[in-house]
């Protein structure tokens, strides 16, 4: 069958568009392959105006769902306040689908992109058009145990909204075990940010890890082991093993084990590093 294109203008067409059956959004088109899809309906939202940007407004961080990826990656605001999501989209390879790509496709696609790792730790809240209406959703409530998204038929993410640090010490880091391939599971991937007093006891944290098998989660375990205690090296050590455990059977333990080691002692470093600013 005919796979039909519809590019629209105004962001009121889309809602009435999805509800056609065997329709689909698409934007950059980064993972879109022409006889691969059932979409009979594609919906073109590239061309919508204003829904690109990304913005301070007071204390948040508001994002476009067409944002590109290269955007996200060399924008100052997001080094400054959220480097974890700009080091994330920094890392999707190659150059092309970063520049082609945008935010609300790497976290709508059915294989979920290395940027929601980024956001869910950092505890992101999206807006989702329904219908004639909007509705907010706090991103690690966006998918479900098996990786599915809760967008319904006629729905689309309309915005991405973070709020900026309000702790004077702290740190985020994002990292993967290797790179996308479409014939195989995405790599796994992981971000944290935490925040640490005067005498390095880790006051909050929150981690999320892709583990391309089973979709995205917090990394609730991780987070227990570490909260309201001391760093150290042996400390870090039992939250990996922790976290490591729960996602037994899941990936390869050995890579996650080295990856989430990473991304601890390097936010922990950005944090305590801030005490000379």
């Amino acid at each position: 069958m005919q796979t039909n294109v519809t590019a629209v203008q105004k962001s009121q067409e889309v809602s009435a568009l999805l509800e056609m059956p065997d329709s689909r959004i698409i934007a950059g088109g980064t993972t879109f392959c022409p006889g691969e899809t059932s979409a009979l309906q594609l919906i073109d939202i590239s061309g919508l105006q204003g829904l690109d940007g990304i913005k301070q407004k007071g204390s948040r961080i508001e994002i476009g769902p067409l944002a590109l990826l290269s955007a996200l990656a060399e924008s100052s605001l997001l080094k400054t306040y959220v480097p974890v999501l700009s080091e994330a989209a920094a890392g999707v390879t190659p150059a092309e689908v970063r520049e082609r790509g945008t935010l609300g496709g790497n976290l709508a696609d059915e294989r979920i992109g290395d940027c929601a790792a980024a956001l869910m730790a950092w505890g992101a809240k999206l807006t989702i058009k329904t219908g004639d209406d909007f509705r907010d959703l706090m991103i690690e409530r966006f998918w479900s145990q098996d990786g599915k998204n809760d967008l319904n038929y006629d729905e689309w993410i309309t915005r991405i909204t973070l709020q900026m640090p309000k702790e004077s010490l702290w740190g985020a880091a994002f990292g993967k075990t290797g790179e996308w391939c479409q014939t195989a599971e995405p790599p796994a991937a992981a971000a944290v940010r935490l925040s640490i007093d005067e005498k390095d006891v880790i006051t909050g944290i929150r981690g999320a890890l892709r583990t391309g098998k089973n979709g995205i989660r917090r990394m609730f375990p991780l987070e227990k082991a570490l909260k309201n205690q001391p760093a150290s090296a042996g400390l870090f050590e039992k939250a990996v093993t922790a976290m490591t455990a729960a996602v037994h059977g899941e990936t390869d333990e050995t890579l996650i084990t080295g990856l989430l080691s990473d991304v601890l002692q390097r936010s922990f470093t950005m944090a305590a590093e801030r005490r000379t600013f």
